[in-house]
């Protein structure tokens, strides 16, 4: 049951993120959200029988700051770069993030320079500049635009329940669900 992922939207109907079936329910009997879709599955107990919700609304507004930048950190940089080496274009190799300048040379850490390497390829760059040992990137590394309902179409359970869950998110297209 916990595998299976719940919408969660503030009071106002806005998404808030996704909650595992487990906490979902906890919130219903408790009494502090409501369901708003239910999914195909049910749930039994020995006196009680309902559909387990695909979206949950919560009985009180949670204020969220207004965020119109994407944090910095190493999940953010692998989701912009796709998971793929910037040199080799290798997936499935355990991902690091490389400075394209290196820190000692002056570069910063900064969107516009970290991209993500595998280990072969990181360790070939060392602390030099990628052309100093013919490598070059795929891609140049840029600041990532956000949008909130594109990232909550990526999770990995979007693809199940992404019928019930569309209408609560900023409308997006379905080819441009793989975009971050």
């Amino acid at each position: 049951m916990d595998e299976i992922a719940v919408l969660v939207l503030n009071y106002s109907f806005e998404p808030l993120h996704f909650t595992n079936a487990r906490r979902a329910v906890t919130l219903l009997l408790a009494g502090k959200a409501e369901p708003v879709e239910a999914s195909p599955r049910v749930i039994r107990s020995p006196s009680v029988t309902f559909a387990l919700p695909a979206v949950i609304r919560l009985g009180v507004y949670i204020r969220k700051p207004f965020l119109d930048r994407v944090a910095f950190n190493k999940k953010n940089i692998l989701r912009r770069d796709g998971y793929a080496c910037q040199y080799c274009n290798r997936r499935g190799e355990r991902l690091t993030v490389d400075h394209v300048v290196p820190r000692s040379r002056g570069g910063e850490t900064s969107w516009t320079n970290v991209v993500a390497a595998c280990l072969r390829c990181n360790l070939k760059k060392g602390n030099r500049l990628p052309p100093e040992v013919g490598m070059r990137l795929l891609r140049e590394p840029v600041h990532p635009k956000f949008l909130f309902s594109t990232h909550m179409l990526r999770h990995p359970h979007a693809s199940s329940l992404l019928d019930s869950w569309r209408k609560y998110l900023v409308a997006v297209p379905t080819s441009s669900v793989t975009a971050f």
